[in-house]
């Protein structure tokens, strides 16, 4: 076994200010983030207790060609390439998108480096973006759809800021994302349209 990759979650990170490090202390709040941040420790207690060879990534909103239709930017392709109208929230939260394969690409670094078990890396793009933007972008390029801002409210306690600091992912496992916004989100439009043309 080279190393087991736990795939954690930015939720760990609850309300923790922007950007956040891997350094502060998590605030659950939810019991998915819970979940996650208990299997983090646990992991890690394994690494201290047993050499136990786990590496802890903590992706924030991964996105691409293949997601569940159900999730966020699914949702908004799906109803800007029927050309409906379709609710959203204000779109004011803060989010931070990293393209699958980059994602990928940090799951096989984790995976063949040595000097870094027991360690937890975020794995996002480190650039912010609002929710808002992103639909806007999506519209742009689709062309059509109409979202209905404000219409679906926001979750109970929402970090409204969620974005990385990457620089630790970038030192210790030589990682860099690659995909900007704007290819990753045409690649991902491109796909959904191709199964919708069919």
């Amino acid at each position: 076994l080279i190393s087991f990759v736990q795939i954690g979650s930015s939720d760990e990170y609850g309300n923790n200010p922007a950007p956040q490090l891997e350094e502060q202390r998590e605030q659950s709040i939810s019991p998915y983030s819970f979940s996650k941040l208990a299997s983090t420790h646990f992991l890690q207690m394994l690494f201290r207790t047993e050499n136990f060879p786990a590496v802890i990534l903590r992706l924030f909103l991964t996105y691409g060609p293949g997601q569940d239709k159900n999730r966020f930017l699914p949702h908004i392709i799906h109803g800007c390439l029927a050309k409906t109208s379709f609710p959203t929230s204000a779109g004011e939260q803060i989010r931070d998108f990293c393209f699958v394969d980059d994602t990928v690409s940090a799951i096989i670094q984790a995976l063949t480096i040595s000097n870094i078990k027991g360690q937890i890396f975020n794995v996002a793009s480190g650039v912010p973006v609002t929710i808002k933007d992103i639909i806007e972008k999506v519209r742009i390029i689709v062309g059509s759809g109409n979202p209905i801002y404000g219409q679906i409210p926001y979750r109970s306690n929402e970090n409204m800021n969620l974005y990385a600091n990457i620089s630790k992912a970038k030192k210790k496992l030589n990682w860099n994302p690659k995909i900007d916004l704007e290819k990753g989100l045409e690649e991902t439009i491109s796909w959904f349209k191709s199964r919708n043309d069919r």
